[in-house]
């Protein structure tokens, strides 16, 4: 069973997506404060393998507890392990038609930044996968782009490297189209 905290925001919600269609048991913590939030809770509401609770209660044991941000997802298990992530993109991001924003600031989809350093989240999930089911992870795991540089005071055997086997522009189009769709309930600026 896991717990993930912050699970309406974009990447939480992606990642209890992802957990809920393997099967596992998933609790979100989160309250529900915007139209955004609202609606993304109603995908889950249903399952009966999903239980959304607004304050997390310390009776209940999880094999895992997920707290995902923008820039780093936090692993509670036996020990404490900090995935600090990539420049994430997918469905419900805060986005607009020209572009996302990221640590507060407004990434244009046609920039070099979102071109060579931007990874789909379905793809980051593949990695999220490994590291749920691994039993020793690394206090800290740095998820790059292929091709990336490692910097002199990071471990290379703590980084995991992603490559991109599609071009960007693919994924970017499924997402700009579902943007287009549901707009109205996309958060759309620097503050989210």
């Amino acid at each position: 069973m896991f717990l993930v905290e912050n699970c309406f925001h974009w990447i939480g919600f992606h990642i209890v997506e992802y957990l809920l269609n393997q099967g596992y048991t998933v609790t979100g913590n989160d309250e529900i404060n915007t139209d955004g939030k609202e609606h993304l809770s109603m995908f889950f509401s249903r399952n009966e393998n999903f239980t959304h609770v607004e304050q997390q209660s310390n009776e209940t044991v999880y094999d895992m507890r997920i707290m995902p941000s923008e820039t780093e997802l936090t692993l509670h298990k036996e020990s404490t392990s900090t995935i600090y992530l990539p420049l994430l993109f997918g469905k419900w991001m805060p986005m607009n038609h020209n572009g996302m924003y990221f640590r507060r600031k407004f990434i244009t989809f046609d920039s070099e930044e979102f071109l060579e350093k931007a990874v789909y989240i379905g793809d980051f999930l593949k990695i999220f996968h490994q590291c749920i089911r691994a039993s020793n992870l690394p206090p800290v795991i740095k998820v790059k782009t292929g091709g990336a540089d490692v910097p002199d005071d990071r471990k290379v055997e703590n980084s995991v490297f992603i490559r991109n086997n599609r071009p960007v522009t693919d994924r970017l189009k499924i997402v700009q189209n579902h943007y287009k769709k549901f707009s109205e309930l996309y958060e759309s600026n620097e503050n989210v």
